[in-house]
């Protein structure tokens, strides 16, 4: 049939003038030649063209979209300072330094003592628990029996050995006036 390879042959011209109206890269055109039985040898095109690179004339009239935004990322939030507490007693001597999550239990007579704690707490007074440890923390003035200071807190501390009674928080002696 005539017609059909004029169709190609018009095909392969026209191709690379559509492809430059879509705006779209050049394509590498080649023709090779098909020979079918009872039928004339046709040129037929044969396009290398990755498809990523036509676009339609609209596409290719607008700007390329902004690239997505990163994520923004919060920052961290920033460690909360190990929280510190001292308690001491007298009769028999002794001092708890709570930081953290961690109260350690010293008296001269003994070796130190770690106990992992947790704290709790109302209005009335702070708790801090831990397995065979409690110690709570009332207001109050307190008098650590020793000397003429006075403490911010009454402390009451609870293991497997007995209770303990002492002061801790803000010490204020004389000289510095009252709580």
């Amino acid at each position: 049939m005539p017609g059909r390879a004029c169709g190609k042959s018009a095909l392969a011209a026209l191709l690379p003038l559509l492809l430059a109206a879509c705006n779209a890269e050049p394509a590498k055109v080649e023709t090779v030649r098909e020979d079918s039985p009872g039928q004339p040898a046709a040129s037929v095109p044969i396009i290398n063209q990755s498809i990523g690179n036509s676009q339609n004339a609209a596409e290719a009239d607008s700007p390329p979209p902004p690239p997505a935004p990163a994520p923004r990322r919060q920052p961290a939030p920033a460690p909360a300072p190990a929280e510190r507490y001292r308690a001491i007693g007298t009769e028999p001597f002794w001092a708890v330094t709570v930081k953290g999550s961690t109260a350690l239990l010293e008296r001269p007579d003994k070796p130190p003592r770690s106990f992992a704690v947790s704290r709790n707490g109302d209005e009335r007074a702070i708790r801090y628990l831990g397995e065979g440890f409690a110690m709570t923390i009332t207001p109050g003035p307190c008098s650590d029996g020793m000397s003429d200071a006075i403490w911010s807190d009454r402390v009451s501390v609870a293991f497997g050995e007995g209770t303990l009674n002492g002061c801790g928080g803000d010490r204020r002696d004389p000289e510095d006036g009252p709580l």
